[in-house]
């Protein structure tokens, strides 16, 4: 499958082990927050100066006929007509716009950046027993919706963090690479089906999952790194082992906060492929020892969640992980403005040479 945000409920007393984590400043990536100042400049003023002098001295210079005409100046000054002033102001007009659009202007403005947020990959796993229906309608339906008020309760907050969704169950692949485009994250959440479907082999490679999701962490700016495990099983399939994947990542600087899904009462069911017909087990649990070391191990924190509503309990708290804005730089913006000009030059010279040539056309 191809690489492809939160309202929640009245939080509810959590089961926490591990310590708890407050991030603070964080340099990641850029939000404008402030327009401070504005102006135009020319970037080719030199070259509309220099076409200016040139053609006012090929004017200066151009020689008078050989055989005077008549003028009307031979009888003394002339009362100019108001048309004449209007004609000559609109050449004016379009011959000097057309020379400031050949200065390329630009409308320049300074704005002020700062950084903040964070880089959060989730880590979901979506093995058969994630369609035990003790969650409604089932586990993983159940985390994508608090995954997805999660996302919408941090764009409502304070945005600017990036996000991730690696899946996994007997296999792992990301699924969301890092992104702040939001509603694409929604998107791709969406779009996921549990392994039962026959998108991947059915299993829980916890630590596989865990290493792909660092992966999609790895050469980050960011300060603060995040990875948010939920899974409801036990590692039983992969390559890396779940305690050496926690390794890498307290290595990496990466806090990883794990969430163990479902209850005794969690059932699934299946098809025989021999019989065809549909059976009903209980799943096993997941391994809450191992869970609660990967958080320990990396600084994090591990979470029990029996319901949705502790599961959004979980989520928010997570959400209030801190991040304090830091002033930067100062970055310039250039908008190109010469088709303004341009367009200015030809409403007026083509006003011109309609006012002149018909309306105010004279036949002796």
């Amino acid at each position: 499958m191809a690489n492809r945000h939160s309202r929640g409920c009245v939080p509810e007393p959590l089961v926490l082990y591990g310590e708890a984590v407050t991030f603070h400043s964080c340099l990641s990536h850029a939000t404008i927050f402030l327009v401070t100042r504005m102006s135009l400049t020319f970037a080719y003023l030199w070259l509309a100066f220099l076409i200016a002098v040139a053609w006012g001295l090929l004017v200066w210079w151009r020689k008078p006929a050989v055989l005077p005409y008549p003028s009307l100046r031979l009888f003394g000054p002339t009362r100019k007509d108001w048309r004449q002033r209007v004609a000559k102001g609109l050449q004016v007009l379009g011959v000097g716009a057309l020379l400031l659009a050949l200065a390329r202007p630009q409308l320049v403005h300074w704005e002020t950046v700062r950084t903040q947020g964070i880089d959060i990959v989730f880590a979901l796993d979506i093995s058969g027993s994630m369609t035990a229906t003790d969650f409604s309608p089932n586990r993983m339906e159940a985390a994508k919706r608090v995954i997805r008020d999660f996302v919408e309760r941090l764009r409502e907050k304070r945005g600017g963090d990036r996000l991730g969704l690696v899946v996994f169950a007997a296999e792992s692949y990301t699924q969301c690479p890092l992104t702040d485009d939001y509603d694409f994250f929604l998107e791709t959440l969406e779009q996921v089906r549990n392994a039962r479907e026959g998108v991947v082999q059915d299993g829980t490679a916890i630590g596989d999952g865990l290493t792909v999701a660092l992966r999609r962490l790895q050469g980050s700016p960011a300060k603060s790194k995040v990875i948010i495990l939920l899974s409801d099983g036990m590692n039983n399939a992969g390559q890396v082992q779940p305690r050496d994947a926690a390794r890498i990542a307290a290595a990496m600087g990466v806090r990883i906060y794990t969430i163990g899904i479902g209850t005794a009462t969690g059932v699934v069911s299946w098809q025989d492929p021999l019989t065809g017909r549909v059976q009903m087990g209980r799943v096993a649990g997941f391994d809450e020892p191992l869970l609660r070391e990967i958080a320990q191990r990396t600084d994090g924190a591990y979470f029990y969640a029996a319901d949705r509503t502790t599961l959004s309990a979980i989520m928010r708290y997570i959400l209030q992980l801190e991040t304090a804005p830091l002033v930067v730089r100062r970055e310039q913006k250039r908008t190109e403005v010469a088709s303004l000009f341009i367009a200015i030059a030809l409403a007026a010279l083509l006003l011109h040479g309609l006012l002149v040539h018909t309306l105010w056309r004279r036949v002796p």
